[in-house]
């Protein structure tokens, strides 16, 4: 009888394992196609987008030149019409307008009489 207890315990501890073994080899397995999958759709993003990126390329730079710290800005809003704002956490001050210059007369060349 203690044989079949023995057997019956060593049977039941052994299970389990082969049980999370199966579990975990089922769950890499998806995790691998899932992988997969990912990649071939990334690379025909890759094929449609890249063209484009190139093309931005010249105005994401000036973008991110005039933006220089991104700490200094609030989240961005889209408003109700599609438009989106980045707004300054600090306004930048107002540059003082240029007077205009006041028109200097023609010279007028002496005259002879």
């Amino acid at each position: 009888m203690k044989h079949i207890y023995a057997c019956l315990i060593t049977l039941s501890l052994t299970a389990p394992a082969h049980a999370e073994d199966t579990t975990m080899s089922d769950l890499l397995e998806q995790f691998d196609d899932l992988s997969k999958n990912a990649q071939t759709l990334l690379e025909g993003w890759v094929a449609d987008i890249g063209p484009k990126i190139e093309e931005l390329g010249p105005t994401l730079e000036k973008f991110a030149d005039s933006i220089e710290d991104m700490s200094s800005y609030h989240p961005p809003e889209v408003l109700e019409n599609g438009d989106i704002i980045i707004r300054r956490k600090t306004p930048l001050e107002p540059k003082p307008k240029a007077e205009p210059k006041a028109e200097e007369p023609p010279k007028q060349e002496p005259i002879d009489l």
